[in-house]
């Protein structure tokens, strides 16, 4: 008996003790560690390991030279440490782990300004990450848990990609990819095609001058204003969309939710072959509980697909 209360008095000791040192951890006071300001010429791509800083990419046109200014903050000195160095036109920025373990409280910044012509490339951990008036031929940011944002930026291909986080787009001139673990996303005024692939989560997309092709696993797809649609998948839950344009390649899919479209297009330039489970399909005033195939003697034919929901198709 006395044995079990000892090992009980330990066991509730130790819970004691980690609790106290979780909770003194969670309130170390922060202190600057580390201060960065620098400035570099000739430098036109640059590539950034950020892990828990936040980033910030500013073009300027009338600038022609990089500048980067850092802060690091810790509540243990000596974890971490902000290198960098120029190695022919690049410059390469990296947060690395001075000591064997991470732990205490840690923050801080990297704000880049430099010229509207540069290629970008950052990978963060779970901080912020923008990245405004940026002229490239790729640009690539990605993050494992954070926020991606996006603004004035011209570029070839874009490639932005979050595990868990949020990703917006705004002012975009080029084709982007979009990928998402779980989060969301939120693009505006595009110019380009758009791939969007997100296990779950919302996404809304308005103002695409392109087409959109989007593979969701669960969540929901609101859409305005977009160019053409083409393929649309979704495994559990919504895809609704005002005016959207239907084209020769558009492809819906659903297994169990809702695809609701109203489209500024001709329905009758398109035949339609529609099949439903357990669901229901309608194009314009026409509507089956099963299968609904139109012709019209069109070239294209939309399809589409659902297992127990429905597709809704009008003007």
């Amino acid at each position: 008996m006395k044995k079990k209360n000892l090992n009980r008095f330990f066991g509730l000791a130790a819970m004691l003790l980690g609790s106290m040192l979780f909770l003194t951890s969670c309130y170390e006071e922060l202190e600057v560690v580390q201060t960065v300001n620098d400035e570099f010429s000739g430098v036109t791509k640059i590539e950034v390991e950020s892990g828990f800083l936040e980033v910030n990419y500013q073009g300027n046109s009338n600038q022609t030279f990089l500048s980067l200014d850092g802060l690091l903050e810790s509540s243990r000195s000596g974890n971490y440490r902000i290198e960098y160095e120029v190695i022919g036109n690049t410059l390469h920025v990296q947060l690395k782990q001075k000591g064997a373990f991470g732990g205490g409280r840690n923050r801080g910044y990297l704000n880049l300004n430099g010229p509207e012509d540069m290629e970008v490339t950052i990978e963060s951990g779970s901080g912020m990450t923008r990245v405004s008036t940026v002229n490239s031929e790729i640009l690539k940011v990605f993050a494992g848990s954070g926020s991606i944002e996006l603004n004035e930026v011209n570029s070839y291909k874009i490639h932005v990609e979050v595990g868990s986080g949020v990703i917006k787009g705004y002012d975009l001139n080029g084709n982007v990819i979009a990928k998402a673990g779980s989060g969301s996303m939120d693009f505006n005024r595009v110019i380009g095609d758009l791939e969007v692939f997100a296990s779950s989560g919302n996404v809304e997309v308005s103002n695409l001058q392109g087409q959109l092709n989007s593979e969701m696993s669960s969540g929901r797809l609101q859409l305005e204003n977009i160019d053409e649609v083409q393929n649309l998948r979704i495994s559990s839950g919504n895809i609704t969309g005002n005016r959207i344009g239907l084209g020769p390649k558009t492809l819906l899919s659903s297994s169990s939710g809702r695809i609701v479209l109203r489209t500024f297009s001709n329905l009758n330039d398109f035949n339609y072959d529609l099949q439903a489970g357990s669901g229901r399909v309608s194009v314009g005033e026409n509507s089956s509980s099963g299968s609904l195939k139109i012709n019209n003697g069109s070239t294209y034919t939309i399809h589409g697909s659902v297992s127990s929901g429905m597709i809704e198709i009008n003007n």
